[in-house]
């Protein structure tokens, strides 16, 4: 009977001891889940306090406000997870020569893992310099498109027709944000040289003037469109420049408005808006005739 009692001294030993480190384990769990829930919390409480409320503008506040978000987000999560699995892990191993293993086996691995580096220190400078933001339309590295995500090892761009583009934040060495402050849409109208100039350019004006008045489009305009003049001299045309200052990201918007607002007054004043012409010369050159007469004796 005495190892019945021993075996059964250890058995309740044993549960026991699964008990309180299950039951550790539990609240090791239930804290980070806690700790995660409250970065929400605060991160969202950032979001809101930076948002205007109102929906037809993304100030650069509510941008920058988004992508530090996201940033907090992403690198609390990490930071938590690996807590919380450090300590469930030394509920039952010392973690001390694990951490010490762990060191040296991350000096041997930071040496092949370079560009692992070099993006994370990319993106805390981008972070930083507040160089671009969630909402952004950048070029970078070759591709364009508006910023959709960002952390600390990769930026990823939404293009205009829909393909994400994923670029590391290593190779980012130039940024063009074209939404940053205040944009610009520039408009080329080309016309006929048969055409009064001095009226084309008084009926743009009118044109950009009732753009400024219009209640629907002057929340996207910074300040009243102006028209800078004849631009250049083509072949077949003449070029007259227009230019409006806009809201970020509105610069698309008001252009295609601009240019169909164009089309239709230049049809109803008669303004011709010309196209490319190429004459061709059909028939024997001069000289041609002329050899041929030489060559042909005289009857």
């Amino acid at each position: 009977m005495d190892w019945l009692q021993s075996w059964a001294s250890y058995f309740h030993t044993d549960i026991s001891f699964l008990a309180r480190k299950g039951l550790r384990v539990a609240v090791t769990l239930l804290v980070a889940w806690l700790s995660y829930r409250v970065l929400l919390v605060l991160t969202h409480r950032i979001e809101v306090a930076a948002d205007d409320h109102d929906p037809n503008t993304f100030t650069e506040r509510e941008q920058r406000a988004q992508t530090l978000t996201q940033l907090l987000n992403n690198a609390g999560g990490v930071a938590i997870s690996i807590t919380a699995m450090l300590t469930i892990l030394n509920q039952f191993i010392e973690i001390g020569p694990l951490l010490a293993g762990v060191g040296v086996a991350g000096l041997a691995i930071s040496f092949g893992a370079q560009n692992l580096v070099k993006d994370v220190i990319g993106g805390f400078f981008i972070l930083l310099e507040s160089q671009f933001s969630i909402g952004d339309v950048i070029e970078v590295a070759g591709v364009s498109g508006m910023v959709e995500r960002m952390t600390m090892r990769v930026v990823m761009l939404r293009d205009t027709d829909g393909t994400l583009h994923i670029v590391p934040n290593g190779i980012i060495t130039h940024v063009s944000n074209k939404t940053r402050g205040w944009a610009r849409t520039v408009i080329d109208v080309s016309i006929g040289y048969r055409e009064d100039i001095d009226r084309v350019i008084a009926v743009l004006k009118t044109l950009c003037h009732e753009m400024w008045l219009d209640t629907d489009w002057q929340p996207r305009l910074i300040a009243e469109p102006v028209v800078w003049g004849v631009e250049r001299m083509i072949d077949y045309a003449m070029v007259v420049r227009l230019v409006a200052n806009t809201q970020p990201g509105k610069q698309w918007d008001v252009g295609r408005e601009f240019r169909r607002r164009i089309k239709i007054r230049f049809d109803r004043e008669g303004i011709e808006i010309p196209l490319p012409q190429r004459v061709l010369a059909l028939g024997p050159s001069t000289a041609a005739v002329d050899a041929l007469k030489q060559a042909t004796p005289p009857r």
